[in-house]
């Protein structure tokens, strides 16, 4: 399998609307930091492709002031040439099965999509590693409820920097919940790389905020320049209604659905509705769903595809982040398998057996900087995050 990756070799025009070759637009530079955005991974998603192209056309006309490399790459191209979410498996959840084989997902046309995304992320990274050139990348996306705009990002503390910058509420630790995505895989080899919801599908809005937090990150890492009343406005263009705290949050519990079409999530939730512990929230396979616990609503499933119903998510204070950011790399790392139900498997990944360890396990963890995947109903899977 081959990607055509002539138009990330020199600059390039910009392409019609209707063109569905990978690449968006790309500029490359001998100078500056290198800047990659992907649009379209899910291919009903299309307001990161039309800011994409907005975007693109703006700095084409001002490549002279580029100062860093831009690559814009769709992400599911076959399911947006039919403007559906995915052909045969969700492109944003299979990026931990690549090496597996696994003769269901090759013969998908997600695989294919897949492996031509990954062999042009190696292609950048291989050009630019040598030079130890800054690379960030972006996944852009929008969600079937109506939404504020947020950022969703693996917990690293480079992420956590970039995040920051954004006047967005922001979702911590979303790989331990959504297994498989894209930004997990280039966190995984070292990259910063953070999410962008701009809010509905549908939502004018969301390519309007698209363009404004894509403007700011380029200003942010200096491969353009914009003046700070420009910046000011680009900011309150991606500023929550004030019921809407912008602040830290995790999630708490995450519902999975079987079959999306036996699911209903109630009518007019929105994300970042308050719910308490008992209301009701959907439908699945005619058997009524009621919240486990007290939060805030977040990406209820309002559309015919997809496997995660809902989640809730619970505020974090900066002060624990501020803590967690003191003890990532501390001593006490060296002693976790000493504690009563954790076992070492190999360095920076531990067992937890929760028969045994059954108390503040994942905060622990979490403090300590290490990623907490639920294996079974007693054992968690801990990773140190790069």
């Amino acid at each position: 399998m081959t990607v055509n990756l002539m138009h990330t070799e020199q600059e390039t025009e910009q392409k019609p609307k209707n063109d569905i070759e990978r690449i968006i637009w790309s500029h490359k530079s001998e100078v500056g930091p290198i800047f990659v955005i992907f649009a379209g991974v899910h291919g009903n998603e299309t307001a990161g492709l039309e800011a994409c192209e907005h975007i693109a056309a703006a700095l084409e006309a001002r490549k002279d002031e580029i100062q860093g490399s831009v690559y814009m790459i769709r992400g599911n191209k076959k399911a947006i040439q039919e403007e559906v979410r995915y052909i045969d498996f969700d492109l944003n959840r299979i990026w931990n099965n690549l090496d597996s084989g696994a003769n269901e997902l090759s013969e998908s046309a997600e695989w294919e999509e897949a492996h031509e995304l990954k062999e042009l992320i190696n292609h950048i990274i291989g050009r630019y590693s040598d030079d130890m050139k800054e690379i960030y990348f972006i996944d852009l996306h929008t969600t079937s409820a109506k939404s504020c705009a947020f950022i969703p990002f693996n917990d690293t503390l480079e992420n956590r920097r970039i995040a920051l910058r954004f006047p967005v509420p922001q979702i911590l630790g979303i790989e331990e919940s959504i297994h498989g995505t894209l930004l997990s895989y280039i966190n995984d080899l070292g990259y910063p790389a953070i999410g962008f919801e701009a809010g509905s599908h549908t939502d004018p809005l969301s390519v309007e905020r698209t363009e404004a937090f894509l403007w700011i990150y380029l200003d942010f890492v200096s491969i353009v320049n914009l003046e700070i009343k420009k910046l000011r406005q680009l900011e309150e263009k991606l500023r929550p209604e004030a019921k809407i705290p912008i602040k830290y949050y995790e999630i708490n519990h995450h519902y999975l659905v079987e079959d999306p079409e036996l699911f209903r999530m109630k009518k007019g939730y929105v994300n970042f509705d308050s719910v308490r512990k008992g209301g009701f929230l959907a439908y699945d396979k005619n058997q009524r769903i009621e919240a486990p616990v007290s939060g805030f609503i977040f990406m209820p499933l309002y559309q015919k595809k997809g496997n995660d119903g809902f989640f809730i998510l619970k505020g974090r204070s900066p002060f624990w982040l501020e803590m967690s950011s003191i003890f990532r790399d501390s001593f006490i790392n060296n002693y976790l398998h000493y504690l009563p139900g954790v076992e070492e498997l190999e360095p920076g990944t531990y067992t937890v057996n929760l028969t045994i360890a059954r108390f503040f396990v994942k905060e622990v963890f979490h403090l300590l900087g290490y990623r907490v995947i639920r294996k079974d109903e007693n054992k968690l899977i801990c990773y140190k995050r790069v």
